[in-house]
């Protein structure tokens, strides 16, 4: 090999490594680039969190966020209807087979209420529908031990109250009939009354006598 020859083998291998040697820096380079560029991504991009997420972003771990403290029930003080005249119940008695049930009425209107005699009362079943039955006024033929006061007038100042008492019998010999049961009372406190209402805690069980005893009003002992 002549001396010029060997010359330009060895500037070729020069320029090859020299090549070589450029690539391999600027790989190295561009995967230093892109391993910088997801670091920085990563540590300055904030996380995205779905709008529907239930508790607080925190930087240790999510904590629940702090539920608002329920307010008083409004629902827990019966509401005062515009007749200015509440009705409610008792959770009623059936010893010996005779139930009775106690419905007062309370004035939290601003005028006196005039009561005078028996109200007119319905039963209602579970779809609001009246039963079918004998309205006594005194009860005595359901019972002859029911203290009934007897019709007068009664007059009910404003935050007292009245009340009179529903008597039947879960008697049941007539299969040819059903068993009426009531859920509600619907009453008529005084002619020209609204009629209100009554849900009883305890189903109105008459049975197949079809009869209801119904006392006079009276005052209640507070009212």
């Amino acid at each position: 090999m002549t001396a010029v020859r060997a010359v330009r083998v060895l500037a070729a291998g020069i320029s090859l490594a020299a090549a070589l040697s450029l690539s391999a820096c600027g790989t190295e380079k561009a995967g230093e680039e892109r391993v910088a560029g997801a670091a920085a991504r990563s540590g300055s991009a904030p996380a995205t969190v779905p709008t529907d997420w239930p508790y607080r972003v925190d930087a240790k771990s999510p904590s629940p966020s702090p539920s608002p403290s329920p307010s008083p029930s409004a629902s827990l003080t019966p509401t005062c209807p515009a007749s200015g005249v509440l009705l409610t119940t008792d959770h009623g008695d059936g010893a010996m087979g005779l139930r009775t049930q106690t419905v007062t009425l309370v004035n939290c209107g601003g005028r006196a209420q005039r009561l005078n005699g028996y109200p007119a009362v319905r039963l209602l079943d579970k779809e609001g529908r009246p039963l079918e039955l004998e309205t006594d006024e005194g009860g005595q033929s359901v019972a002859g031990g029911v203290k009934d006061p007897g019709p007068r007038p009664v007059t009910v100042e404003p935050g007292g109250s009245a009340r009179f008492t529903l008597v039947w019998r879960n008697t049941y010999d007539d299969t040819s009939r059903p068993a009426a049961v009531g859920v509600a009372a619907a009453v008529t406190p005084a002619p020209g009354a609204a009629e209100q209402r009554v849900t009883s805690p305890a189903p109105f069980d008459l049975g197949s006598t079809g009869r209801l005893g119904v006392t006079a009003w009276e005052q209640s002992s507070d009212g």
